[in-house]
């Protein structure tokens, strides 16, 4: 089974709508994709109506980015099957709107240098549930400053220390996990070749803040994969896959399909869904009939 579980739409920082992307993903013949747009779950509704009439199993997803207290990183955890999105979104647009902020900013803090103005940022943000990176950079790729939108100029503009990039201050990492079970999700570490910190997995591990673990991803090196499969051996948890398809905005280009979820851990997360489910319903029928069973 052909399942990439890590793509992200307009509504968040990636190039594809919902129609497109799912039916690019039909085409190259993927039994499953999960959409996980970050801190949005507003694709869930749409994607999984499109999935049935296309054949194609969408798994519901959001990407949330949280701060891992001991370390002081950024970290991203994959929320698989949420049951309550409402409730999972109250709490994610808040920080959106703080990220969003912190966007518009950045800018702000451009239009010294460069001749644009925020009805262009407004325009290219017009179909996203935020405001991103990728917008300030496809407002500069429209106007010819350069023809890579995630490239050289995006890094020499928003590199760490760089006076237009400002802090996000994000919920805390076990406030995200505890959200994400509350809402009958599951919680799976993004990615954790990116955070530079062999540490951090043991850490997060021991404090049971993960289900599974992101094998196949770009930014995973091999003794990061390594490392990732003898810990989830050691601490029975299932590893997944996604290429993080933004389309155009990446910086090495990656096809949807490039990286796929080992068909062990495809099938444990789907089993991990269904009890996660299972047990955030019969808690919710348990607080309306108290004197149930």
């Amino acid at each position: 089974m052909k399942a990439d579980l890590h793509c992200h739409t307009v509504l968040s920082d990636g190039a594809m709508d919902i129609d497109q992307l799912l039916h690019y993903a039909s085409r190259i013949h993927l039994d499953y994709i999960a959409i996980a747009d970050h801190e949005s779950t507003h694709s869930i509704p749409a994607a999984c109506a499109l999935g049935e009439e296309l054949n194609l199993h969408v798994i519901p997803a959001v990407e949330i980015t949280a701060r891992h207290k001991e370390t002081g990183i950024n970290v991203h955890l994959l929320c698989y099957y949420p049951a309550d999105t409402k409730r999972l979104q109250k709490r994610l647009d808040k920080d959106l709107k703080l990220f969003s902020n912190s966007v518009i900013r950045s800018y702000q803090s451009l239009m010294d240098e460069y001749p644009i103005t925020m009805d262009q940022l407004y325009e290219a943000s017009r179909q996203s549930t935020g405001i991103y990176y990728t917008h300030i950079m496809q407002v500069l790729s429209l106007m010819g400053y350069t023809g890579q939108p995630i490239g050289e100029l995006h890094r020499e503009l928003f590199h760490p220390g760089s006076p237009h990039k400002f802090q996000t201050d994000y919920m805390d990492a076990m406030e995200a996990v505890r959200l994400i079970r509350s809402c009958g999700g599951v919680p799976v570490l993004a990615h954790p070749g990116q955070y530079k910190n062999p540490m951090l997995m043991e850490m997060m591990i021991e404090d049971h803040m993960m289900d599974g673990i992101e094998l196949n991803h770009p930014r995973n090196d091999e003794k990061t994969m390594e490392q990732i499969k003898v810990l989830c051996k050691e601490h029975d948890l299932f590893m997944t896959g996604g290429t993080d398809f933004h389309g155009l905005y990446t910086t090495t280009p990656y096809p949807l399909g490039s990286f796929l979820c080992p068909e062990e851990g495809l099938e444990r997360l789907i089993d991990a869904g269904k009890k996660a489910n299972e047990a955030y319903y019969q808690k919710k029928a348990a607080k309306k009939d108290p004197e149930a069973d």
